[in-house]
């Protein structure tokens, strides 16, 4: 008798467990969302996070809040991430950034194991700029400069970012070499720049384009596959005569695992909502991001995907 009460009590558990799910996804959200940006304030993706987080507010009937964790080349954010209750709650705005950073360090946690893919958010060019006073009008006349004077060029890092790549790609097709200064934050790095203590800057189009417009900054190559229509006259790098730094960095939001799948597809719906959106569009293309929808299942393949991309273009067995 006393195991036939015991069954009854299971089953009448498991029953109350399958009712209770639906209903907390139903329910939610009930609270502030955060969306934490693994990046200091005024950078790309902290801009992109911000005008998502305006829309989506207003979609999902509670603050959206975004949170800066910054350090550690996106570490500490992720990780933070990583750690949070399931519940859809904290979400993450990750990168290729974030799948360079897991293939070239040790890091505890897995883009593919440690969560659960949300959405997308958007797409993005990288930029190559130096300060006007530097004598290099091209990005061929660049790679002769650091040809010229090895190791006195710097550019930003840090270890592991896109940056650091793009410049070690650079660095290749120069035969020359140049000194990486890591920095923690894009703006950190915009300063050293402007005051001429850093001669190339590998930043978002988002971060470049205002200071490329004012001059403040000579912007000599988009990584995109076309000129970027508010920078008509910069080549991209293919024009430019290194195609192996073409590149378009993808945006896209991610939960802790375990996070319920109702609460998934309730998130991915909201964000397509805000995406679908004219004024955000108007208002994000400002910025030359280019938003992009699709499916939770996308972007967990698509993560997937540039795992294993990112994994052989720089050599490393760390792509899980």
């Amino acid at each position: 008798m006393r195991k036939i009460m015991l069954v009854i009590v299971a089953m009448t558990f498991g029953l109350a467990q399958g009712v209770l799910q639906p209903a907390q996804a139903q329910d939610f959200p009930t609270r502030p969302i955060a969306l934490v940006v693994p990046y200091g304030p005024g950078s790309g993706v902290d801009i992109l996070a911000r005008e998502i987080a305006q829309k989506l507010t207003g979609i999902v009937g509670v603050p959206v809040v975004v949170e800066n964790k910054a350090g550690a080349t996106g570490n500490i954010g992720t990780e933070f991430v990583a750690q949070a209750k399931p519940d859809g709650y904290t979400l993450l705005l990750s990168s290729n950034s974030g799948v360079i950073y897991q293939i070239v360090s040790k890091t505890r946690f897995d883009l593919s194991r440690d969560f659960a893919a949300v959405a997308f958010a958007a797409t993005l060019p990288y930029v190559v700029a130096v300060p006007p006073a530097l004598e290099a009008k091209t990005l061929a006349e660049l790679m002769a400069l650091a040809r010229a004077n090895p190791g006195k060029l710097n550019y930003n890092g840090p270890v592991g970012s896109v940056s650091d790549y793009l410049g070690s790609i650079l660095k290749s097709a120069a035969g020359a070499e140049m000194v990486m200064i890591p920095y923690k934050t894009t703006s950190d790095a915009q300063v050293d720049l402007l005051s001429g203590r850093i001669q190339v800057w590998f930043t978002t189009a988002t971060s470049a384009l205002p200071l490329a417009q004012s001059g403040k900054i000579r912007a000599l190559a988009v990584t995109s596959d076309e000129r970027m229509a508010k920078l008509p006259d910069v080549p991209t790098v293919r024009e430019a005569g290194v195609p192996a730094m073409h590149m378009d960095v993808t945006f896209f939001f991610l939960a802790p695992a375990g996070t319920p799948p109702d609460i998934v597809q309730k998130l991915n719906r909201a964000f397509a909502q805000a995406l679908e959106s004219k004024d955000l569009q108007d208002r994000l293309s400002t910025q030359a991001l280019a938003v992009k929808i699709g499916s939770s299942q996308e972007v967990k393949a698509h993560v997937a995907g540039e795992l294993a991309k990112w994994g052989k273009i720089l050599g490393s067995d760390a792509a899980r």
